[in-house]
């Protein structure tokens, strides 16, 4: 086969500058990964859910009521726009283990009578579904049944409404609804202290007194419905029977928070892969601009033999497509191995039965045509270049450089020596090539920056939750309302040093044409456990009367201090009332409103009632406690604070640890890639003179101080612009992953700046000992012969 005489350059031309190639080929292709890794796994993600609602049929509303006969299902059947209605009967229990100390949760939920034509149906792991007439057998959760090493068979002691109860497990499952299991009060899915059980109706009813009744109802809707119009009414019937409230789909909890994951994702595809581009088009358009500079007589003499001017552009441009298509191809292999990897943590995490990883061609597609487009945009210029080159000027050398005019100034206000003057020289010979390094170094830079932050505002996120905001061991719920004298009953516990009760209320806050369903939780007036914390992390005290809104309410609800806010509870008697807006408080976990215990009550207007107690234990009498307090008839459930912060950590640092490691991946890519094609480029251009320089008596060590001190100066000038992007990054994050759910704190201490730093200068090194090892190897000689 005839290979054309410039496809045969462009091949040599790929061979003989392989590793700077490879350096650009490599930075593209981790903006390539990055967009597949992103698109991909959140095409998967997205592609899995909806397969698995659709084949499961999980619930489009819910709502909890406190009892309602199941002659109100045809009621809410009736509903316009609903196509299924199940009342179920959703209750909680509490596993006994005896290797357990710390308290446990289990979510008890009713199976229809025909499952599988159920909402929420059951995807079975192992073992059977219960028989319907079977009292004593239950499915449970897949998480759950793992921590706690259930096999079908086990007996698990369950203790329900006060009475203990021996149920054997038939099978393990997994559930739409419970895709992310997060246990009252919690944070993070704990799946040892929180699972799910679901057992016949018959069961539950005769353990809660609920027979030809229900407590929770869930609904699937006709496309088009009005979800609001159908929540309106759901209401309005559940309302006598203690219904606090129906809720859409993108309320309920699982569904919310794989939603928020699924945000991040997005915001993680919007970042990373323009950096990658950019610095790639840079890298592009120094190499290319080198090359042309080393080979303006072979473009004159091209010229002169008939070339025309678009075939030598061409020619350029194809050498440009080679080192693209490398780094797409590169690309396509390491994003979709990464997305899928990606793909099948976040389904392990998030309890899918199984996985659709989707590789979309249009997604291939569109990374590879912006990665061309990339790589084009940085040759262009060059290539214009070749274009206006006259034959004869090009086979002419380039005019000698002025430098006085560039450096006479430096070098009258700062005393350079020789090797800094040679330095400086050749910085501002060309000031775009150094800018475009320097800015490659600065991403860099921005990238871990970005990253580290993490790891300071998950810290200070805990410190003011736990430590100053919420500063209880053990926070007890009680199985509903009870008399606020419940109080001393708690402090009569074995180990408790403190107790301080609280009250929790179901209400609508609506402030204009804005509202949010949440707990508005009341407090002593001087409460000293659970605390309102101003921006300012000042402890607050509870007004007489009035709200104090966490920031990301009044944000929400558009509200500022002195603002009336109408409450409507959905609860007890459910009064509607006005309430001012007395402070605004600081919080990172969900949507918080508190106010005085006594006001809440008086605003409810059903008399001093409390919802649970916080209490403060003696460590040495912590097992005794535990073991008083699920005794006890009116424990609902309790959260344990240094058990919710280690999962919190445990968790966080798994992921984190992924995150961190991908992140420090592709910054050191970006930093070797532009260092390295930085200093080659000048090794090259400066051949000639550092022969000179080892013909006249300098030492190697000497010689490679000019090249490595360039290198130095602009790694050490893009740190600050690195710092500076990086935080601007940050902070595009911290909006783009704030929900309603949770929200990370900006928090930006100088160790995440000094530990970016020295990830580059250390990849720079690394660059920096490869360009020293091909400084010594210069084969004086033949550099002195060739022509500029």
């Amino acid at each position: 086969m005839v290979i054309a005489p410039l496809r045969r350059k462009v091949l040599r031309d790929l061979g003989r500058l392989w590793a700077q190639v490879l350096a650009i080929a490599l930075v593209l292709a981790a903006g390539v990964a990055t967009m597949i890794l992103g698109n991909g796994a959140h095409a998967s993600l997205s592609e899995t859910r909806a397969r698995y609602y659709a084949d499961y049929r999980f619930a489009d509303v819910f709502a909890d009521l406190t009892r309602a006969p199941l002659a109100l299902l045809g009621d809410v059947a009736a509903i316009d726009g609903v196509l299924q209605a199940e009342a179920r009967i959703v209750k909680l229990g509490r596993p006994e283990f005896p290797d357990m100390v710390e308290p446990a949760s289990i979510l008890l939920v009713s199976l229809p009578v025909n499952p599988d034509a159920g909402l929420n149906r059951l995807h079975l792991r192992q073992g059977r579904l219960p028989e319907p007439l079977a009292s004593d057998e239950i499915v449970v959760s897949e998480g759950f049944a793992a921590a706690h090493r259930l096999q079908p068979g086990t007996t698990v002691p369950v203790i329900m409404n006060g009475k203990r109860r021996d149920l054997v497990v038939t099978g393990i499952a997994l559930s739409p609804e419970f895709i992310y299991a997060l246990g009252p009060g919690e944070m993070m899915p704990d799946p040892r202290r929180f699972g799910i059980a679901w057992l016949p109706r018959a069961t539950l009813e005769a353990a809660y007194d609920l027979d030809g009744a229900f407590s929770n109802i869930v609904l699937r809707l006709a496309p088009g419905t009005s979800e609001a119009r159908v929540i309106e009414a759901l209401d309005r019937l559940t309302a006598p029977y203690g219904g606090n409230g129906a809720t859409g789909r993108s309320e309920q909890i699982s569904h919310a928070f794989l939603d928020a994951e699924l945000k991040q994702l997005g915001a993680m595809v919007k970042v990373l892969p323009p950096i990658f581009l950019l610095v790639a088009a840079m890298l592009v358009h120094m190499t290319l601009s080198r090359l042309v500079a080393l080979e303006r007589e072979q473009i004159g003499l091209l010229k002169a033999l008939g070339y025309s001017s678009g075939s030598i552009a061409g020619h350029y441009l194809e050498f440009v497509l080679c080192i693209a298509v490398i780094g797409c191809l590169i690309g396509f292999v390491a994003g979709a191995w990464l997305g899928a990897g990606m793909a099948q943590l976040y389904a392990r995490f998030f309890s899918f039965p199984f996985l659709v990883f989707t590789r979309d061609p249009q997604i291939y597609v569109l990374a590879a045509a912006i990665t061309l487009a990339a790589a084009i945009g940085g040759a262009l210029q060059t290539v214009r270049g070749v274009l206006r080159l006259a034959p004869a000027v090009a086979m002419a050398p380039p005019a000698p450089a002025d430098f006085r005019r560039r450096t006479g100034l430096i070098a009258r206000l700062v005393p350079l020596r020789q090797t800094g003057r040679m330095i400086a020289r050749h910085l501002l010979r060309w000031p775009m090539r150094s800018l475009s390094s320097i800015i490659g170094v600065a991403m860099a830079v921005a990238i871990l920056v970005a990253s580290l932050w993490s790891f300071g505002s998950i810290d200070h996120m805990i410190d003011v939750t736990f430590s100053r905001a919420e500063r209880q061991d053990v926070k007890i719920a009680f199985v509903g309302a009870e008399p606020a004298s419940a109080v001393q009953d708690v402090r009569q516990m074995p180990g408790v040093m403190a107790a301080e009760p609280f009250r929790v209320a179901s209400a609508r806050l609506s402030h204009g044409a804005r509202s949010k369903r949440l707990a508005i939780e009341g407090r002593p007036a001087s409460a000293r456990l659970s605390r309102a914390l101003s921006p300012d992390l000042v402890p607050m005290a509870m007004p007489g009367a009035g709200l104090i809104v966490s920031e990301a309410l009044a944000n929400a609800l558009n509200v500022s201090r002195g603002d009336l806010v109408t409450v409507e509870f959905l609860e007890g008697r459910r009064n509607v009332v006005q309430l001012p807006v007395s402070g605004i408080s600081v919080g990172y976990v969900g949507l918080g409103a508190a106010m005085e215990m006594g006001a809440l009550n008086r605003a409810m207007g059903d008399g001093a009632l409390i919802s649970g107690v916080n209490v403060i234990l003696d460590p040495a009498g912590q097992d005794a406690f535990f073991v008083a307090a699920r005794q006890a008839p009116k424990t609902g459930f309790m959260n344990v604070t240094d058990l919710t912060v280690s999962r919190f950590r445990e968790t966080l640092a798994e992921n984190i640890t992924v995150m961190i490691t991908v992140y420090v991946t592709l910054a050191g890519i970006i930093a070797v890639g532009v260092v390295y094609n930085f200093s080659r480029i000048a090794l090259s251009e400066q051949g000639r003179e550092l022969a000179s320089l080892r013909v006249l008596g300098f030492t190697q060590a000497e010689v490679s101080g000019v090249i490595l001190g360039e290198l130095a100066a602009v790694v050490l000038v893009a740190q600050p612009l690195g710092w500076l992007i990086g935080h601007g990054i940050g902070l595009a994050m911290v909006a783009a992953f704030s929900s309603d759910l949770y929200r990370v704190p900006f928090v930006m201490g100088r160790e995440v700046y000094a530990t970016a730093s020295l990830i580059v200068i250390g990849a720079a090194l690394l660059s920096g000992v490869a360009v020293r090892g091909r400084i010594n190897r210069l084969d004086m000689i033949a550099v002195l012969k060739t022509r500029e």
